[in-house]
């Protein structure tokens, strides 16, 4: 178990004998702590049994009463070093209240000579704070100090103000005077601003009309110039319609002459069949000369004269599709 602590009286200032007085006190449960410390060692030392807990139990319960004794020790203890404290109280009151008239009395007597002469300052400084007023703002500030002044220094002083008061009211005046001036200045200015803002939208009221009428203007050339433009598409969408028609027509020509010209190949193919056998019989020519003869009886076609622009182009479309007919006919005779 842990050592008693032992309390050192000097920590609290108190002197040694009465701190021995307050220390018997508790002595004796000091005492039968340190009795119970030997019972405390060896129930530690046990096996935890029931026993054991019960032994426990039996010297926490001294403990107990061990502590409770001395927390009564401590409130007795307590109570008559509260009461102790307030009859030391007690003694200084009663002192303090016979000492105050007595200390009051001799202040009198002694700052006598000291308030007079407060008095006589304060007067002074009364008198002299009349004579400021006049050309001060701030009492505190302008009037500290006046009342210890000398004569000399105090004349200087209130003749200093009065000049600068004075200069103060005089730059005052002449701050007013450009006041005035500027304001009739600004006023001028501003009457001037005033009928420039009427030139101006007065002028800017003039430019308004001739942009609306501009706009006007812009707008019916607009309206012009869709109209138109509109005439333009409807005359290229006719020209165009008229293009697709032609084109359409040129090819159902080009289709209806490509039939013709294959109802004559047709035609042609028939004859030549027809002679072939009379042709293979006699074996007069060989095949190359046949085919060489054909080629120049087509190329000695006789082909109408036509009107139109587009029949030409058709017949100009057959004579270059019989051109190519007959260079076939002599490209391929040659390999015979």
């Amino acid at each position: 178990m842990n050592e008693i602590v032992k309390i050192n009286p000097a920590d609290y200032g108190l002197e040694e004998s009465k701190a021995r007085e307050i220390e018997a006190l508790f002595t004796p449960m000091l005492a039968k702590m340190t009795e119970l410390e030997k019972e405390y060692n060896d129930v530690i030392a046990l096996k935890i049994t029931p026993e054991t807990a019960l032994k426990a139990k039996e010297l926490r319960l001294k403990y107990v009463r061990v502590r409770t004794g001395t927390a009564e020790i401590h409130k007795g203890a307590k109570a008559f070093y509260l009461a102790g404290g307030r009859f030391v109280d007690g003694w200084k009151n009663a002192q303090l209240f016979a000492s105050e008239g007595i200390e009051a009395k001799l202040m009198d007597i002694e700052k006598h000579q000291e308030n007079q002469e407060k008095e006589r300052i304060q007067k002074l400084h009364d008198s002299r704070l009349a004579l400021l007023r006049p050309y001060i703002e701030d009492d505190i500030m302008a009037a500290a100090g006046i009342g210890r002044m000398d004569e000399d220094v105090w004349k200087n002083y209130l003749l200093g103000v009065k000049v600068a008061f004075e200069q103060r009211k005089e730059a005052e005046r002449k701050a007013e005077e450009d006041r005035i001036a500027a304001e009739k200045a600004e006023a001028a200015e501003r009457e001037r601003i005033r009928l420039d803002n009427i030139r101006l939208q007065k002028e800017a009221e003039e430019r308004e009309k001739q942009i609306s009428a501009e706009r006007e203007k812009v707008r019916k050339e607009q309206e012009k110039r869709e109209k138109e433009l509109a005439v333009e598409r409807e005359k290229a969408e006719a020209e165009r319609k008229a293009l697709e028609e032609k084109a359409r027509k040129e090819a159902e020509e080009r289709e209806k002459l490509a039939a013709e010209i294959k109802a004559k190949e047709q035609a042609v193919e028939a004859e030549r069949k027809s002679k072939e056998k009379a042709d293979k019989a006699a074996k007069l020519a060989p095949d190359k000369e046949k085919l060489s003869i054909l080629a120049e009886k087509l190329d000695n076609l006789e082909f109408p004269e036509l009107q139109s622009p587009e029949a030409d182009q058709i017949l100009s479309d057959v004579i270059s599709l019989l051109n190519k007919v007959t260079a076939y006919i002599r490209e391929k005779s040659q390999t015979l």
